[in-house]
């Protein structure tokens, strides 16, 4: 089996002050350790630290204030569907819960799919699964989502209630998400999206669907999602 490179060093320290934010060891309002500690502790550059910063400020799980430091957070009600950080980012583990409505399994890609696959990613079938993300027990994201069955040992065994997945694929096989492209429409409410998104048929909803490029060669991302945007905004960091 093809091994993934090994994450650079700054997005090694991102990703576990991320999860320290995630799991609550740093709490909203509290300030993280300085450039100089986390040098110490993590046995490495001012530069690594200061780029690891900058990751988790670009996602919103940190401000920077002079004279005193990095502080976390305060959860904005906004959807970072937008960005590569994606939901977990922008909302935080806390308050989003996820429900699988169908399960990981493995098949034959649609004869119309619809971005462009590669022959790699054809020959090797498809992993899709659907789920509906709910924030303070609403919901607000139906998402069908699919990737090549490339380079991921015993995926469909694993649980993807209530996770996030770009930190599990992250963990458990090194993949991250490097680039992507998507497309955004206004649309209406169908019937079926109506029921799991819980508006009536006909109200509006974004529609989007999305490509996301890892750094496993061939293997992307793809979604196709509904979002009910009543009580959120659609954020974005740039």
């Amino acid at each position: 089996m093809k091994k993934t490179p090994p994450l650079p060093l700054y997005r090694q320290l991102f990703v576990d002050l991320k999860k320290q934010i995630d799991e609550g060891k740093y709490k909203v309002g509290a300030l993280l350790p300085s450039e100089n500690e986390l040098c110490a502790a993590y046995k490495t550059t001012r530069l690594t630290v200061r780029h690891a910063l900058k990751e988790l400020k670009t996602m919103g799980y940190i401000t920077s204030h002079h004279g005193k430091g990095s502080i976390v957070s305060e959860p904005k009600k906004a959807l970072g569907i937008l960005s590569i950080g994606g939901i977990t980012a922008a909302v935080g583990h806390k308050n989003l819960a996820t429900k699988i409505i169908r399960k990981a399994s493995i098949h034959p890609w649609a004869d119309e799919f619809f971005y462009p696959l590669s022959p790699q990613e054809t020959e090797a079938a498809c992993i899709s699964f659907t789920r509906v993300r709910s924030v303070d027990n609403a919901p607000i994201v139906y998402e069908e989502t699919f990737l090549a069955n490339l380079h991921l040992p015993n995926f469909t065994a694993l649980s993807l209630e209530n996770v996030s997945l770009f930190n599990t694929l992250l963990e458990k096989y090194q993949v991250e998400i490097r680039s992507g492209e998507q497309r955004i429409w206004a649309v209406s409410a169908n019937k079926s999206t109506g029921k799991f998104l819980k508006v009536k048929e006909g109200s509006p909803v974004v529609h989007m669907q999305r490509k996301l490029v890892t750094n496993n060669k061939h293997l992307n991302i793809y979604s196709s999602l509904y979002c009910n945007t009543e009580d959120f905004y659609l954020q974005d960091y740039f």
